[in-house]
């Protein structure tokens, strides 16, 4: 949109009127609220998965360590 809108011809130029007169629209409050739940939400599941997948890493390394023991001589 900006660029059929306002860059025209071979070299296109914004000016800072331009940038000024473009109107970005923002959710309302309550919008925004269930869009950071929603986030919350997530890096909540994020870290559990986390912590499972550190969980699993370590049950690796234990396994692997019994199946190839190393002699302390």
């Amino acid at each position: 949109m900006i660029i059929a809108t306002y860059i025209q011809g071979g070299q296109g130029n914004l000016s800072g009127e331009i940038v000024c007169s473009i109107s970005i629209g923002f959710p309302d409050n309550e919008e925004q609220q269930k869009i950071a739940h929603c986030l919350s939400s997530l890096d909540e599941v994020i870290g559990l998965e986390s912590h499972k997948l550190d969980a699993l890493k370590n049950l690796k390394k234990g396994l692997m360590q019994q199946l190839f023991p190393q002699d302390v001589a």
